[in-house]
């Protein structure tokens, strides 16, 4: 072949690798806007807690600590193998063995992190009437970013607190805490 045809054909190669990769951007962006299902959960349980009045936040707020006590460690732990995979990827020599091992324990992490997080959703959404249970669900079926959120654990002054409000920066009106209908 000659010079011609071969930069006639690095250019169609060259131009299909772009076009590949434009439409799998265009196809993400799609179908990230139009997709029905409810957004992950926050990596923490203050959203359990962030639509209620200060009063019943504070009652649940020992709950919440030591929530935070436990599974701080582990988070961390979680973040150190995140770290160490990310070092290991770019790491010159590459060497597969120690990323497939740093792997294999930021999964370790990540499935003890996710237990411990969802023994605490299910200790802590037991504590809360069936009214606070709906606010919850709702907070996580709701749209948008969640910038603007009560902060790390869902209440003002507690441990990462970033401001008030809401997905649009609105405070929501409290829930009052539930009614002891004996009283």
């Amino acid at each position: 072949m000659t010079k011609n045809k071969f930069m006639i054909l690095g250019l169609l190669v060259s131009l299909a690798i772009n076009l590949f990769f434009i439409g799998g951007i265009a196809y993400r962006f799609s179908s990230f806007r139009t997709e029905q299902t409810g957004r992950p959960l926050p990596p923490n349980v203050g959203w359990i807690v962030r639509d209620l009045d200060e009063q019943r936040r504070g009652e649940l707020d020992p709950i919440l600590r030591q929530s935070f006590e436990e599974i701080g460690p582990i988070r961390q732990e979680m973040m150190n193998a995140q770290r160490q995979v990310n070092e290991l990827m770019s790491a010159q020599p590459f060497d597969s063995n120690a990323l497939s091992q740093a792997f294999s324990a930021l999964r370790d992490a990540n499935i003890r992190y996710q237990e411990l997080s969802h023994e605490q959703t299910s200790q802590i959404l037991g504590e809360l009437s069936e009214q606070e249970r709906q606010t919850a669900l709702e907070f996580v079926q709701r749209r948008g970013p969640r910038d603007g959120r009560d902060g790390f654990r869902g209440r003002e002054g507690g441990p990462g607190f970033r401001g008030p409000g809401g997905p649009d920066g609105q405070r929501r009106p409290p829930i009052a805490p539930p009614q002891d209908p004996n009283q």
